[in-house]
């Protein structure tokens, strides 16, 4: 049997989607002067803070960013010595989003119902702001868990969800392709059957070490952000997107023209319309610990930019303009 410590397989729906680990050529591509038009927007200090934030998701009005921060940032409210799951939310919605530091709440731990001493990180929020989807390893284990908002505000004692195996889960996201609202996809570390080939597309095939797909569809085009983590090195993000006709991910591949090798950022989250892009990075800080599954990582700042801008940028690069 085929074992796949590091090769990722990419489930939705059932489907099984292999991902081998094939070096990307993507990852060599060097920043044109054209390129520096995209440029990451950094949120306001707060929702930033000097604790720093890691993995955002983001409520469909853009009000509400839930986010992992590492314990080695120094908040001494994570539980342990790895991570938890943090909210922050707008209360001044007058200004053009996302305002200044006055508008934000500073970011509060999520109560122990959701939170656990250990690993608690990868959130997503649903587009009716009321379930929320993490993983944690309290399980001794990788998992994905899930908790419920009540009309009280309170969370429900988060469960581990049925997917859920003795292998790892983790990074459980919307699938992102039109009509597939009611679709996830997440990584799994499980075996893969014995002479089973990958289903997964070529072009998704050739981008190796990746943990995570994110897809939303914006001014005519299905855009894909595939996050690699370089094990021991740092995320960084490469676009692609999908032809609906075919049903296939389609190139080139275009790497994100702020990308650094040496600097994690990557792993993003859509709001649920699509309109913006959101995640997080060291960019500010420079190099530092790199993220790992033990639970441990350096400090980063959220980041945003508007999906248009990006889709444009892709269409230019690709030839599809």
């Amino acid at each position: 049997m085929n074992r796949l410590s590091r090769r990722q397989f990419l489930r939705a729906s059932g489907t099984v989607v292999g991902a081998t680990i094939v070096p990307s050529l993507a990852l060599s591509h060097r920043v044109g002067a054209a390129e520096k038009a995209l440029i990451p927007k950094k949120m306001p200090f707060p929702p930033n803070d000097e604790f720093g934030s890691y993995e955002p998701t983001i409520t469909p009005d853009g009000n509400t960013i839930y986010f992992a921060r590492f314990a080695g940032g120094g908040d001494k409210r994570v539980l342990g010595t790895t991570t938890d799951i943090f909210v922050t939310h707008r209360i001044r919605q007058s200004g053009e989003w996302p305002g200044t530091g006055a508008d934000w709440t500073p970011p509060e731990r999520l109560p122990d119902t959701v939170n656990s001493d250990s690993i608690d990180q990868e959130p997503r929020i649903t587009p009716d702001g009321k379930t929320l989807y993490f993983m944690s390893r309290r399980s001794g284990n990788a998992d994905i868990w899930v908790t419920h908002k009540q009309p009280t505000g309170e969370w429900t004692k988060a469960e581990s969800l049925n997917i859920n195996t003795p292998a790892t889960e983790h990074c459980f996201m919307p699938l992102g392709l039109p009509g597939a609202d009611d679709t996830s996809v997440f990584v799994s570390v499980r075996p893969r059957e014995a002479g089973a080939a990958p289903t997964e597309s070529k072009l998704l095939d050739s981008i190796g070490l990746k943990c995570r797909l994110n897809a939303v569809s914006r001014d005519g085009l299905v855009l894909g952000v595939v996050s690699v983590h370089d094990f021991g090195k740092f995320h960084t993000m490469q676009f692609v997107h999908y032809d609906a006709a075919s049903r296939e991910w389609k190139g080139p591949i275009v790497p994100a023209p702020f990308n650094n090798p040496a600097i994690d950022g990557a792993c993003p989250m859509f709001t649920a319309g699509g309109d913006k892009m959101i995640w997080s990075a060291g960019y500010d800080r420079g190099p530092g610990p790199v993220s790992t599954s033990g639970g441990t990582g350096s400090t980063y700042d959220l980041f945003w930019l508007n999906t248009s801008d990006i889709v444009a940028y892709y269409k230019a690069k690709a030839g599809l303009s």
